[in-house]
């Protein structure tokens, strides 16, 4: 895909994340779209300006200090794909100690137009990624709101890093809220949520896995097959022994008679197995108090 690249003419102020005292940091952004939308730079800036100026963290003003860098990109796979409004910011300075990377990125759906998003769809995927990157600062700070804000986004990416943190932080006091993510549309949602319960979750989870088993696709009722094996308990072993009986996918059957034997042995599944969950992308990843 051609894209134009156009450095935006604003800086957009960007509070430090809640901090009491204020602290702001310029952030300049940068603007790349595809050849088909070059004339969107200006109602993109718009969006992002609008959605600064009713953020909580952020504001579209510029102010003495160091500036802090970024990108927003628009683009889709497929014309008939959604467009995709990606944000990149490097992390400010004081919150580099609470990051194992050195930016966080949000993305929302800006819509499926044919021909180009509207300018209500751009003010929408604008507001959403920049309450995705909010989300991720507020997680950083120790206010577990945030992982509220990425689950009921509905935005694949954000999901991902909610799921991430969860996995992360071994927390299992919020390893229930992922349970709804089960039926999600996007497979990789689903095999991450799998992934993370079988690391993190209780035999109660391997239960609500049972219930929704029938509903995976093969790549998830895999992860589903290994999470089980991990989590272990009746309602694991009765449904790997049923599904070793009688998956009918060579390879399925295969994975659910690994991880049975597991499940009755209560030695983890190997890493030799195969390749387990999806790569999450590493946004939140490394958070720590």
């Amino acid at each position: 895909m051609i894209r134009l690249r156009a450095a935006l003419a604003f800086i957009l102020l960007a509070a430090a994340c809640g901090e009491a005292d204020g602290g702001r940091y310029p952030l300049r952004l940068s603007l790349s779209l595809p050849g088909e939308a070059a004339e969107l730079e200006l109602p993109i800036s718009a969006a992002l300006q609008t959605a600064l100026a009713d953020s909580a963290l952020f504001a579209p003003d510029g102010s003495a200090g160091a500036t802090v860098h970024g990108e927003a990109v628009l683009s889709r796979e497929a014309p008939e794909a959604p467009w995709i409004l990606h944000l990149g910011v490097a992390v400010p300075d004081d919150l580099r100690s609470q990051f194992a990377v050195s930016a966080i990125t949000s993305s929302a759906s800006a819509g499926s137009d044919a021909f180009r998003p509207s300018a209500e769809a751009l003010a929408e995927a604008a507001r959403r990624s920049i309450a995705g990157l909010e989300a991720q600062c507020r997680l950083a700070r120790g206010d577990a709101s945030g992982l509220e804000v990425l689950l009921a986004s509905g935005e694949p990416s954000q999901l991902l890093v909610a799921i991430r943190y969860v996995g992360d932080r071994e927390a299992r006091e919020h390893a229930t809220r992922l349970l709804p993510l089960l039926r999600n549309e996007d497979t990789r949602v689903r095999v991450a949520v799998l992934d993370v319960l079988g690391s993190v979750g209780t035999r109660d989870h391997a239960a609500a896995i049972v219930r929704e088993a029938h509903r995976l696709d093969p790549g998830a009722t895999r992860e589903a097959y290994r999470a089980l094996a991990r989590l272990g308990g009746a309602d694991a072993v009765g449904f790997l022994r049923f599904a070793a009986a009688n998956e009918d996918d060579p390879e399925l059957r295969a994975e659910a008679e690994r991880a049975l034997t597991s499940a009755l042995s209560g030695k983890p599944p190997s890493a030799a197995d195969g390749p387990r969950g999806v790569d999450l992308p590493k946004l939140a990843r490394g958070h720590r108090q």
